[in-house]
């Protein structure tokens, strides 16, 4: 190595060094002069600087702006414990069913109100159908009354004097007039109460109906009614009329509402109820 090559090196070796501890005194310089800064600024801290700015609340109603603070929202309310929930919904079970107990109670109280109703105008209704059918047997027994008095032949008329009466029995033994004469009326009515239910077959023609007759006997009890079968006594020859006869007569039997007069007279009420009656049915009488 040459001489100037040697003191070339030696020069940078130098300068590193001088370097270097420049460096070094420049970090020690700057540590020092921060840890004096430090205890200065301990012992007189200065305060920070705050910006403060005031925030409108929002008007009901109306949208806030962009930069406000938010609006306060109530919380939720937090949803009931599942015992609450199902005790509420067996009360409401309760309640439903509560109601229905009292709708079906109430129709029920409707239902009998209406069934007492028409109970009640039923009652009327036959009440006033047995007053009817009341005075129209009495307006019958009436009409009938007065056609057999008008169609009725006294038998005294043919002769004052006479001992008996023209239609009397040979070997009878009364001689009252009157009784026979209360007996004809009596039979008169009877036959006009049954005429009038007498429904001759339209099967039959009008002149042959108007010469048959038919004589039913039967029996009746203290009440009006026929009891017994009635029996044919004197036949038509017309078996369709004579058959309606007797259905004429069944007409006054039990478990109908018509029945037959008896007769005021005491003495021939007991032979009608003892002997029965045979009254004569008449095609031309029949309604």
């Amino acid at each position: 190595m040459s001489a100037a090559t040697a003191h070339e090196d030696t020069g940078l070796q130098a300068t590193a060094s001088a370097s270097a501890l420049l460096i070094n005194g420049l970090i020690f310089a700057g540590m020092v002069w921060a840890g004096l800064a430090t205890e200065g600024a301990e012992e007189n801290p200065e305060p920070p600087n705050i910006a403060v700015e005031l925030a409108e609340l929002p008007r009901l109603g109306k949208e806030p702006e962009p930069n406000a603070l938010p609006r306060i929202v109530q919380p939720p309310a937090p949803p009931p414990p599942e015992t609450d929930v199902a005790s509420l919904s067996r009360e409401i079970e309760e309640a439903e069913e509560e109601k229905k107990k009292e709708e079906e109670e109430k129709k029920q109280r409707e239902l009998a109100e209406e069934k007492k109703r028409l109970e009640e105008e039923q009652r009327k209704k036959e009440e006033l159908e047995e007053r009817q059918r009341k005075r129209k047997e009495a307006r019958e027994r009436k009409r009938a009354m007065q056609d057999a008095l008008r169609n009725l032949d006294d038998p005294r008329a043919d002769d004052e004097d006479a001992p008996g009466l023209k239609d009397g029995v040979r070997d009878g033994t009364s001689t009252d007039p009157n009784s026979l004469y209360n007996q004809q009326v009596y039979l008169s009515l009877v036959k006009t109460m049954l005429e009038r239910q007498f429904k001759v077959p339209a099967n039959i023609p009008a002149d042959e109906r108007n010469r048959l007759k038919a004589t039913v006997k039967f029996a009746i009890d203290a009440n009006g009614k026929v009891k017994g079968e009635p029996t044919m006594v004197r036949p038509s020859g017309n078996k369709f009329f004579d058959d309606a006869a007797l259905t004429t007569v069944r007409k006054f039997g039990a478990g109908s509402a018509l029945k037959l007069p008896l007769p005021k007279d005491a003495a021939l009420r007991k032979t009608v109820l003892a002997s029965g009656l045979k009254p004569t049915l008449e095609g031309k009488q029949a309604r």
